[in-house]
């Protein structure tokens, strides 16, 4: 449980991602595909060391492409361990026929889903596997829906611990902040509770 905690602190993540040398953004992949698909420490904190660590551009990538490879393995995990129990379910209870997906409204739907922090990213990969949208359709909005978070937390991490451009870490902050008041607000006003 400690390593777990230690995870939660930028240095100690930092540190220990550095220590295994050129092999350092292959275990920051790895790190990544862990968090996607079972989120244990968070995806903010290894987001900003992928930045601090590798620079923007690598840093982005390792976030983007970690989270949707973790994404794809949680799916497939769903989809192939306990999909009848809960397509039967589904159909039972809720008259809801898997089959008849509308893959376009799912495709806008994930990639809303993934923009907005509001619903926890394993929601989001088991209700895709076990309500019937097909992998193409979740791993091409996944992949789309992916980059904004990607973008802002390694640039965040970036600009709070290489804080010479104070405007750019600003404008980041800011960003971040929108996009979570603007996804609880379309959670608000889609969800009446």
């Amino acid at each position: 449980m400690d390593f777990i905690q230690n995870f939660s602190n930028i240095s100690a993540i930092t540190s220990y991602i550095e220590d295994f040398g050129l092999l350092a953004p292959l275990i920051a992949l790895f790190l990544f595909v862990i968090q996607a698909a079972l989120p244990v420490f968070p995806y903010i904190i290894l987001a900003s060391v992928g930045g601090i660590l590798f620079g923007f551009k690598l840093g982005v990538f390792l976030a983007w492409f970690g989270a949707l490879l973790g994404a794809s393995l949680a799916y497939w995990f769903c989809r192939l361990t306990a999909s009848d129990k809960i397509i039967n379910f589904l159909n039972r209870h809720f008259n809801y026929d898997v089959t008849k997906v509308d893959e376009e409204l799912a495709f806008f739907s994930i990639v809303i889903a993934r923009i907005i922090p509001v619903v926890p990213t394993p929601l989001i990969n088991a209700v895709a596997a076990f309500g019937g949208v097909g992998f193409p359709t979740f791993f091409v909005s996944s992949a789309i829906g992916k980059i904004p978070s990607a973008v802002l937390y390694t640039g965040l991490g970036i600009c709070l611990f290489n804080p010479e451009d104070i405007k750019l870490t600003l404008v980041i902050i800011g960003l971040i902040i929108a996009l979570v008041v603007g996804g609880r607000y379309f959670a608000k006003g889609r969800i009446k509770i």
